[in-house]
């Protein structure tokens, strides 16, 4: 009797187990064809779940930290391309992480930080019918009574919005709509974040969450609406740049909620305008970024300088031009950005001897450099993701600056560190100036593990001033690879992406 009611209790929870699954697998396969964060979610475990769980068998296999950091090298090797694919599948929130962790050497490997530097914004745009819902939900009223007319295909997408065309009582506007589940992917997309550096790097993961919060801020249009407010009467004032860089003025009608309404900029972006001029002297691009073709432009001169210098002062080595550590280095030079933009302008107009259209290319990009320094110093918050994307080379000759979901604000003491660090990076090389380099780099927050001299004399001038050949010599290598950076903060890797530009500017 005992053994039947063992048997029957054995069934019974059987049975029950069986609907716990079938209900838990039938529940999954709700959310996966309903929720878009969840689908999102097992997509990218399906993805980095092998990856993670060769790392954590590496290191259980490895029998010190010299061997472990081995394995790992190896797997970082063999995974770094993998996990760009994965990014550029997934795309969202994910290719902002990943662009903004490309430039953290203190906590990623070099491997991933190579990968991630050749992602390029972009986004595919969402269907009509969700955008025209959050238009009417937020604004009060039907599409058609609110605009005399609206462009349903977009200017351009993110990855949390998309911008659309309109015309407003007779004038033409824009009007940049969230997307109705924005939020709800941010939050998923960090979840999986948060839990794969956790369980792989928690250097990394105490990076991430500060990003997350930086990027939380793109979610709040009201609060971008009041940024574009601040800056757009702040250049509207400034005679250096009144009449020759423009913001759009933002619509209070047409801003509430998760829509921004503002005046509309005519003219390419940046980066289109560079393209078409590439194109017009014979350069073929192919398939390639323009910021990906500008990466290896630099590299390659960077690389022949050093050459260069090292055949001037051949002392028997034989290392060649190839062993210039780039790994090092990738802090500086590979976020290809506005710097990036002005080096090509400045090569183009070499070519057709300081005049015509691309001659004028390069004055308007220093113009857009000296826009950005102007944020940074003198603007009560600045724009955090300056990119060619994000600047248009209008048809009366001037800049039109849009998208300012990254704003960022420094403090007085934030701000003139920084600005102590750029006027010692401006002084000449000598004993006496790379110790104020080295102060005044350690007085804004970054720390190294070895607080080596040299190294915290050498990085902030690769960082913030124009590469001279004279430094781009054989002990270079060895001074880089004394130390390495194992803390920076926030404000400095934001204020780097705007004061890098400027600061090449007044050097070159």
């Amino acid at each position: 009797m005992l053994r039947w009611s063992q048997k029957s209790i054995a069934r019974r929870a059987g049975r029950a187990l069986l609907g716990a699954g079938c209900v838990g697998g039938a529940g999954c396969i709700f959310l996966y064809s309903t929720d878009p964060s969840f689908e999102r979610s097992v997509r990218f475990w399906r993805h980095t779940g092998p990856i993670v769980a060769h790392y954590f068998l590496e290191r259980w296999c490895s029998t010190d930290e010299a061997d472990r950091d081995a394995r790992f090298q190896r797997l970082h090797s063999l995974y770094a391309a993998k996990a760009r694919e994965v990014v550029e599948e997934l795309r969202g929130m994910f290719v902002k992480v990943a662009q903004v962790l490309s430039v953290r050497p203190e906590a990623v490997p070099e491997q991933y930080r190579n990968e991630f530097r050749k992602l390029q914004d972009c986004a595919p745009a969402a269907r009509w019918d969700p955008i025209r819902h959050v238009l009417e939900r937020d604004l009060g009223a039907p599409v058609a009574e609110v605009f005399d007319q609206i462009d349903q295909e977009p200017l351009g997408a993110a990855s949390i919005g998309q911008a659309h065309r309109v015309v407003w009582q007779g004038r033409p506007a824009v009007v940049k709509v969230q997307y109705p589940d924005a939020a709800a992917m941010l939050r998923a997309d960090f979840r999986c974040l948060e839990l794969l550096l956790w369980l792989v790097s928690q250097d990394a993961l105490t990076i991430l969450q500060q990003v997350r919060q930086q990027f939380a801020t793109e979610l709040d249009y009201e609060s971008e609406a009041s940024h574009l407010r601040e800056l757009h009467d702040a250049f509207q004032v400034a005679p250096d740049f009144k009449g020759r860089v423009v913001l759009p003025e933002p619509i209070p009608e047409l801003t509430s909620g998760h829509v921004i309404g503002m005046g509309f900029l005519d003219g390419p972006k940046l980066e289109v305008a560079l393209r078409s001029r590439l194109e017009a002297l014979g350069v073929d691009l192919g398939k390639q970024g323009i910021g990906e073709w500008l990466a290896a432009q630099q590299r390659n001169g960077i690389n022949k300088n050093f050459s260069t210098v090292q055949d001037a002062e051949s002392s028997g080595s034989e290392e060649s031009s190839t062993s210039f550590p780039w790994n090092r280095l990738t802090v500086v030079l590979r976020w290809v950005s506005l710097d990036a933009m002005l080096w090509l302008a400045r090569k183009l107009a070499n070519l057709r001897s300081g005049t015509g259209p691309t001659a004028d290319l390069h004055s308007a990009l220093r113009l857009v450099l000296d826009a950005h320094g102007y944020q940074l110093f003198f603007c009560p918050i600045f724009n955090a993701d300056p990119h060619p994307g994000n600047i248009l080379m209008m048809p009366d000759g001037r800049i039109g600056l849009i998208d300012f979901g990254q704003c960022r604000r420094l403090t007085s003491e934030q701000k003139a560190g920084l600005a102590r660090l750029l006027q010692a990076v401006s002084q000449p090389v000598s004993p006496e100036a790379d110790r104020q380099v080295a102060a005044a780099f350690e007085a804004t927050g970054v720390k190294t593990k070895h607080g080596d001299p040299e190294f915290l004399a050498l990085l902030p001038r690769l960082m913030f001033s124009r590469i001279h050949t004279e430094w781009v010599r054989g002990d270079i290598k060895e001074t880089l690879q004394r130390d390495r950076i194992v803390e920076v903060p926030v404000h400095m890797v934001m204020a780097y992406r705007t004061a890098g530009s400027p600061n090449k500017l007044v050097n070159s």
